[in-house]
């Protein structure tokens, strides 16, 4: 029984904004509108073909929480966005999301975002037939089978997911406003955190001597990756969160003869 795991957030975001509505009442006077049973049928829509797309039996919308634990490692985390003119969220979108949250079978966890929860159910449920939905990138971070807009499914490994994540931790997220590593963009975190012979101890390694060439701290090259990292299984047990840990390298052990 295949069971689809939906970013809400990212999805009900596109519903709204294609139903929002201008009116120009008078000149220079426009309001804008939502007509919520539009909105309605627009995520209905939405949902239902990705549905179709993976056969799936079971749906389950995941939503971000009010608050965030990643302000609490950086109180800039996505500041950016409170600090532009633009609106967080388009008019009515907590209306259309509270009434999404009564239809369908949803998720919202103290402290964390939806990226988080798709993230760790699906690495709880690893052994059963679970899809990802979302449109965000940071899910390569996530191993599983992950849907695409285009309707082709793509598992992603462990290895490739872990991958991933190290690489990010070097490139940063404008978008979420957090830098990374002054200079470092994709090609060369590919370079950097090549995938043969890739080890996540080495991996570490590589992104703090990569921080400390441009002067800075292994101590922000670990605040990056937490802010970076997307929980999975073992990292959020009954609201607690355990904070991402460089890995240790094992030690070997010689028998004296």
């Amino acid at each position: 029984m295949t069971w689809l795991l939906i970013d809400a957030d990212m999805l009900l975001y596109q519903a709204v904004t294609s139903c929002e509505t201008e009116i120009e009442w008078e000149p220079d006077v426009i309001t804008t509108h939502l007509p919520l049973k539009e909105v309605k049928y627009v995520l209905h829509s939405l949902i239902e073909s990705k549905q179709k797309l993976v056969g799936a039996k079971r749906t389950t919308l995941c939503w971000t929480a009010a608050d965030n634990f990643r302000k609490t490692i950086d109180p800039t985390y996505k500041g950016n966005r409170r600090e532009s003119k633009h609106r967080i969220k388009p008019v009515g979108f907590k209306r259309a999301r509270e009434c999404a949250e009564v239809e369908y079978d949803s998720e919202c966890w103290f402290k964390l975002e939806a990226d988080d929860v798709l993230g760790i159910l699906a690495t709880q449920n690893k052994d059963k037939d679970v899809v990802i939905w979302s449109g965000d990138k940071d899910l390569k971070q996530i191993p599983g089978f992950h849907l695409s807009d285009d309707g082709d499914i793509k598992e992603i490994t462990e290895q490739q997911a872990d991958l991933y994540f190290y690489r990010q931790v070097l490139i940063g997220d404008a978008v979420d406003n957090y830098s990374g590593c002054p200079g470092v963009g994709p090609k060369t975190a590919e370079k950097l955190i090549p995938v043969k012979d890739f080890n996540p101890c080495d991996a570490w390694q590589t992104v703090e001597n990569t921080y400390k060439k441009k002067g800075l701290s292994k101590e922000l090259a670990l605040q990056q990756a937490r802010l970076a990292r997307i929980l999975r299984d073992t990292e959020y047990v009954y609201d607690l969160i355990t904070l991402w840990m460089p890995p240790i390298r094992p030690t070997t052990v010689t028998t004296a003869m």
